[in-house]
């Protein structure tokens, strides 16, 4: 991301990946949204923490448009479900012609719904097994 440029971001599902993404996000003073259908959820975000929050369904096109998906510039989607992701990547990719769409999967074998699409896919166990290649072996890519 470009230091200079203030961009929109939209993240889906405010667990630990999303919470830590929409902090340090919120920090470079991006204006930066969260949904999350668990209002308590909210509670692992920073006390400077200086976007907003919606509760509700990230699946679901109101709630999306309720927070302006249409002006996103960039779009996260890592909720605890690779359907979900995987559904919400293509909806902020193919409806809202999002520029930058990156979404989490657990299950590096459901790529294949995104492939060709634009959608960025980030896959947790991957990163995990090169960051200890790297470590243990002293690998770089």
């Amino acid at each position: 991301m470009k230091k200079d440029r203030k961009d929109t971001v939209l993240v889906v599902g405010c667990g630990r990946f999303g919470s830590t993404v929409a902090n340090r996000l919120s920090e470079k003073n991006n204006n930066v949204t969260i949904i999350d259908i668990d209002q308590s959820n909210f509670r692992k975000l920073s006390p400077s923490y200086g976007g907003l929050t919606k509760e509700g369904d990230g699946g679901d096109i109101d709630v999306l448009e309720s927070v302006g998906i249409e002006k996103a510039d960039i779009v996260i989607v890592a909720t605890d479900d690779d359907d979900t992701n995987i559904m919400v990547g293509a909806i902020a990719k193919d409806i809202y012609k999002v520029d930058e769409v990156v979404v989490r999967l657990f299950d590096p074998s459901k790529d294949i719904c995104l492939s060709r699409t634009g959608v960025k896919v980030i896959y947790p166990a991957v990163l995990s097994y090169n960051e200890f290649e790297r470590l243990a072996y002293g690998e770089e890519e």
